[in-house]
């Protein structure tokens, strides 16, 4: 017998080499990116730590002072307390008294006294100068318990002044003097000499 050639068919490039590598498009499984995932979200997380470190540091320098400047700024918020200096007393008014009445000639306190009655007419305060000049200006400022009352001033218009006086007088004779504690400062030129005090019953 005659055997009869086997013919093989031409392979296709096309065409599965066998049925196991014949894969349907519809069940091919997407590709694994769960790690992928994992690895960029692991790094978009540290870079918003490393950029959120960076500019709090930044930040941090910006508002951090150096002790001195720390102490510096503290000191400028205080506000300063006046300190003005202290004017020596020109120890132009030697004495200070009160009285009833005074010595017309000489200005002298007649009948000296730091008791008065609400009836007296007249309360002088008579003041001792010394070396006073033409110009200088005496002022007094009164308290009566503690509060203040009055103030009144003079301008020294001769020289070798030795005597000046306060007088308080009743307007009227039905007039009547408030009872209570007084006290007398007496300044030269706007500086503080001397004090008194007297009392009306």
């Amino acid at each position: 017998m005659k055997n009869n050639p086997q013919i093989i068919p031409p392979v296709n490039p096309e065409a599965p080499l066998s049925p196991e590598a014949v894969v349907p498009v519809e069940n091919i499984p997407p590709p694994k990116f769960k790690h992928s995932l994992w690895y960029v979200g692991g790094g978009i997380v540290v870079l918003l730590l490393v950029g959120g470190g960076l500019f709090a540091m930044v930040q941090k320098s910006k508002t951090t002072l150096l002790p001195a400047q720390q102490s510096l700024t503290q000191q400028s918020t205080l506000s300063p307390k006046p300190t003005l200096p202290r004017s020596k007393a020109p120890g132009i008014v030697a004495n200070i008294v009160t009285a009833k009445g005074i010595d017309p000639k000489t200005g002298e306190a007649v009948n000296p006294t730091t008791i008065f009655l609400t009836t007296d007419k007249r309360i002088y305060a008579v003041t001792t100068l010394q070396n006073a000049k033409v110009g200088t200006k005496i002022e007094y400022v009164r308290y009566l318990n503690n509060k203040f009352l009055d103030n009144r001033s003079m301008t020294i218009s001769k020289p070798n002044t030795n005597n000046t006086s306060f007088v308080w007088s009743l307007k009227n004779s039905t007039a009547t003097r408030l009872v209570g504690e007084y006290k007398l400062k007496l300044y030269t030129n706007g500086i503080f000499e001397k004090e008194t005090s007297f009392t009306v019953r």
